[in-house]
């Protein structure tokens, strides 16, 4: 349910995400994803569905907000909005900033760099991804575990990443024991429509019956 906000007279809806991992900052009863070092990329698309849902999304929209007059009680919305989903530190250094498309362009900014610091950094992390193999006697989880973590760090760059793509390297880097899994799956499955849970899911089935 929406909690009323004293300063513009309006309900602010948070979405409600269910299960997520994600760190809530609670507003009243209602909680609203907070922004953390790591979780920009997943915490800006939240953000733009809360916005959205509140008819602010335009206030903080740089092909809508640049250039062109933005209703102030929807600017004043979307800090509002914006300003219960960051801490006091990171609140206090936006400050001085007088819009809400002020303040998103900083936050962005302050989380991902500049665009070609954020380029440079995705090309080194995609030449990471590209080499990654399994070794002969890494299990299935902790080669998971690493893969997993890297497409999540390319893709809080920006980088959407097909997944199609991701399960598509993921069956090529496995070692010479899972090799006939892999090729199985890529003869007799559809992998353009396989998510990579599934097929790690897969892989690990394979281990568990090379272990009996």
């Amino acid at each position: 349910m929406p909690r009323d906000d004293s300063s513009s007279g309006k309900a602010i809806v948070s979405g409600g995400f269910g299960n997520t991992t994600t760190t809530t900052a609670a507003t009243g009863r209602l909680p609203f994803p907070m922004l953390t070092r790591t979780n920009y990329a997943s915490w800006a698309l939240r953000m733009k569905y809360i916005l959205r849902t509140n008819g602010a999304w335009g206030a903080v929209d740089a092909k809508k907000a640049s250039g062109s007059t933005v209703d102030e009680s929807m600017d004043c919305l979307a800090l509002t909005i914006i300003s219960q989903s960051i801490d006091d530190e990171t609140l206090l250094r936006v400050a001085e900033k007088e819009t809400a498309a002020d303040v998103w362009v900083a936050l962005r900014s302050m989380h991902v760099g500049s665009e070609r610091v954020r380029e440079a950094r995705i090309q080194s992390l995609r030449s990471d991804f590209d080499n990654l193999k399994t070794g002969d006697a890494e299990s299935v989880d902790d080669f998971a575990l690493k893969f997993t973590a890297l497409v999540g760090r390319i893709r809080e760059l920006g980088d959407a990443m097909d997944e199609k793509y991701v399960v598509k390297k993921l069956l090529r880097a496995v070692s010479t024991k899972f090799i006939n899994v892999a090729s199985s799956l890529m003869l007799f499955s559809d992998i353009n429509k396989m998510a990579m849970e599934e097929a790690i899911g897969s892989l690990k089935a394979h281990e568990e019956l090379l272990k009996g």
